[in-house]
């Protein structure tokens, strides 16, 4: 009986706890990843262009 009264206390904690975030600087690297994907696809792209293909 103890143990399903902690086992409830513990959900009851979980239930109440704010989203947690992501760690700090998370967004800004993703964000720097997706920027030099594109970069990288413009050049691409041009490159493409300037030989004419």
């Amino acid at each position: 009986m103890a143990t399903w009264s902690e086992l409830r206390g513990i959900v009851r904690w979980l239930l109440r706890r704010p989203d947690s975030r992501p760690p700090s600087g998370v967004g800004q690297r993703h964000q720097a990843a997706e920027q030099e994907a594109a970069r990288r696809r413009l050049l691409d792209q041009a490159e493409r262009l300037r030989d004419g293909a």
